[in-house]
């Protein structure tokens, strides 16, 4: 059986594996919360965590045991409460980056919010960062962008969306006559890129390179927003997916050299009624940025 105090000692400890940090918010002594990891450890017979430089850092093991932990402590308040016949917030927990929120899951979580006697909760990072909230239990449904499957490995994935790659000019630029664009056009355009080390910039990198072409980068941004209103006030041209709404202004062309995006929503398993609520209305509206 497991410890269910060193279970939470050990939820509380993964927040950011720190055993100091740890002790203060269970107002216990440093060496309780280590003796608590430390039986765990001993009762599931694998390494829970592992010294990095001066630092803690969880193993694989030790991810899977603070998700079931966090889990475990969700599900039991959930049953307090309806046995008790007291209402439940409804917490649902999002991570998803920026452009997903604004410009895909829009008419998802207008849906869900109207729909869920609950709350829902944004939050706001990368795709890795999403896949690991949606691993330790800190978020309870993850969108990103996904290649493959394999980064999500150990998690239930939902496409979401496929989205193209467009070029957006000015509707007064010279490229925003033609129907189509090739990547060869934009040879000594100015353009807006994404910061170096962006996997949008690291595919676009690879795209130009295999094909000669040496982009001048006129500006660098961050955001779909910021790099349309960059081509607004005339900084450049830029490549964006195309679900980002534009203003009347400016035009899209699609750029079909450059692979679609897909987006996926992602749990873990068995998730809770109001997460497998979320993820229905996410995908069942993952086109509606297309009627736009």
């Amino acid at each position: 059986m497991i410890d269910s105090d060193a279970l939470r000692t050990f939820a509380c400890f993964a927040e950011d594996a720190n055993l100091s940090r740890a002790a203060k918010r269970l107002h216990l002594s440093q060496p309780a919360v280590h003796a608590h990891v430390k039986r765990l450890e001993a009762s599931l017979g694998v390494p829970l965590y592992r010294r990095s430089g001066r630092s803690l850092t969880l193993t694989p093991e030790g991810v899977e045991v603070a998700a079931f932990a966090r889990e475990s402590a969700e599900r039991t308040r959930e049953l307090v409460l309806r046995l008790r016949g007291e209402p439940d917030d409804g917490r649902v927990v999002l991570a998803a980056g920026a452009g997903a929120l604004l410009h895909v899951l829009g008419d998802a979580i207008r849906h869900f919010t109207r729909t869920h006697a609950g709350s829902l909760e944004v939050r706001t990072c990368d795709g890795p960062s999403a896949l690991a909230a949606v691993r330790e239990g800190t978020a309870h449904v993850g969108v990103t962008v996904l290649e493959n499957d394999e980064a999500a490995a150990g998690l239930d994935v939902h496409a979401v969306t496929t989205v193209p790659q467009v070029l957006v000019v000015p509707r007064a630029h010279p490229l925003a006559r033609r129907r189509g664009i090739h990547l060869a056009h934009l040879a000594g355009e100015r353009l807006v890129m994404p910061p170096p080390g962006r996997p949008q910039r690291l595919a676009l990198d690879v795209a130009f390179a295999a094909r000669t072409i040496r982009p001048r980068v006129a500006a660098v941004a961050t955001g779909w927003e910021l790099v349309v209103h960059l081509v607004s006030v005339g900084a450049g041209i830029a490549i964006v997916n195309a679900c980002v709404a534009l203003p009347r202004a400016l035009v899209a062309r699609p750029l079909r050299e450059l692979p679609s995006q897909r987006y996926v929503a992602f749990v873990r398993g068995r998730p809770k009624a109001a997460a497998a609520e979320l993820v229905r209305a996410i995908v069942d509206r993952g086109d509606a940025w297309k009627g736009r």
